[in-house]
């Protein structure tokens, strides 16, 4: 085949997969949606409250970095992004973080004696 009839060729129909950040989600004042499959329960959070615990990452990659409150086994969770509608913002409740709390663990090194 020579290179110009390659120039024609249509391009493959594999999905583009592009990252999407989370402070795009905050510039467009959308939330983000978080489901447990397993025990049906479900959260709303504001973009800017994921990004102080997770930094600006992509908004799928939060499926595999959240685990469910109500037992780690529980897999994966759905996630979606959306601009709540005026019936649905009505009786939404938002979850908002309030504190972020570090712990510190010892860790111990055995010395010989002199």
């Amino acid at each position: 085949m020579s290179p110009d009839a390659r120039a024609f060729m249509p391009e493959s129909y594999s999905p583009k997969r592009s990252v999407y950040p989370l402070s795009n989600l905050n510039d467009t004042m959308r939330l983000v949606r978080v489901r447990c499959r397993y025990c049906k329960r479900q959260h709303c959070y504001q973009p800017a409250d994921l990004m102080l615990i997770f930094g600006d990452v992509d908004v799928d990659s939060l499926m595999d970095r959240m685990r469910c409150e109500n037992g780690a086994d529980h897999g994966r969770l759905d996630l979606e992004a959306f601009a709540p509608t005026g019936k649905e913002a009505l009786g939404l409740r938002i979850r908002r973080l309030k504190a972020l709390k570090v712990q510190t663990v010892p860790v111990w090194k055995e010395e010989p004696s002199r």
